[in-house]
């Protein structure tokens, strides 16, 4: 097996590979990330990871229909950016 850890954040002036990146929600800088969804495929475990702002994860837990939203945004990027098929 091989695992990928993917982290999903919005763009902006910051580098890819710091530990500071844009809220995927809001996009506040933030240098937390949660562990939202892990696939496999074939002989890849894939563990997504999402920056979200303290702000943002409040508003998620006090409120299911913005956390819903939000997973709506997260799952059709990982399907864009991801999970798309030949062809």
């Amino acid at each position: 097996m091989i695992l990928k850890e993917i982290e999903i954040y919005r763009d902006s002036h910051l580098p890819e590979n710091g530990w500071i990146q844009s809220c995927f929600n809001c996009y506040s800088l933030t240098s937390k990330s949660i562990l939202y969804k892990t696939i496999t495929n074939k002989d890849t475990v894939y563990d997504f990871h999402v920056y979200i702002c303290n702000s943002c994860n409040k508003k998620f837990n006090n409120n299911i229909l913005n956390f819903i939203h939000f997973s709506n945004s997260c799952n059709k990027y990982i399907k864009k950016n991801y999970l798309q098929g030949p062809g």
